[in-house]
């Protein structure tokens, strides 16, 4: 016989949590160990009964989902985390699976579902359902990413300038800045690139496909 899947939900709004924790225990393949709607009380359960799953809502008094989330990840513990929010702001979503969460889920989403995606973390699945992905896109698309970081308009106009060979006076004529202006957009683009030097800056968005 499979092994129950063990699960801990933390959620301050009591009708949710009641008809949640109902629809676990209902489930053959899911084992309800715990519940409450404080943020600290729901950590120090977590850390003391180590559920495969932890459903967290992001809004609780003491301790967020969030914090909740963090300090799992710090102490290196096993659970793995599922955000449940009435919450799906981008920058939300994006901070949420930065920190670790298997998987986001609105709270619009019907109990059915959310069991079976408490079943798909448990077997280490990420779990974004359609009405999350374009909050997500959004996020990773303002911050860029590590390896091709976002850069500004005035930083793209400095960089092709930089790669057509123009020093820093020129530049500031060709885009009607100061000097001092133009060195602070070199230094924010060094900054994104790590480099320190122009022509690192110029050979690193070549490679990152920044000059096309």
């Amino acid at each position: 016989m499979q092994e129950r899947v063990t699960v801990y939900v933390a959620d301050d709004h009591p009708l949710f949590l009641d008809g949640l924790t109902k629809a676990i225990r209902a489930r053959p393949e899911l084992e309800l160990v715990g519940a409450s709607d404080d943020g600290r009380v729901a950590l120090g359960d977590i850390v003391e009964l180590a559920p495969a799953v932890a459903v967290l809502d992001l809004r609780m008094p003491t301790l967020d989902g969030l914090r909740v989330l963090n300090a799992l990840r710090r102490d290196g513990l096993p659970t793995a985390a599922l955000i449940l929010s009435a919450h799906v702001e981008s920058t939300l979503v994006y901070e949420a699976l930065a920190a670790g969460a298997r998987g986001y889920l609105s709270k619009l989403t019907s109990e059915q579902a959310v069991c079976e995606a408490i079943g798909a973390v448990a077997r280490g699945e990420t779990v974004l359902p359609p009405e999350v992905q374009p909050a997500l896109l959004d996020e990773i698309r303002r911050r860029g990413t590590p390896d091709r970081p976002l850069l500004s308009d005035r930083e793209h106009e400095v960089l092709r300038l930089l790669a057509d060979g123009s020093a820093v006076p020129r530049i500031a004529d060709q885009l009607h800045l100061s000097p001092a202006t133009v060195r602070t957009h070199l230094q924010n683009l060094y900054e994104k690139l790590g480099v320190s030097s122009q022509a690192a800056a110029v050979a690193s968005a070549m490679r990152l496909g920044l000059l096309e």
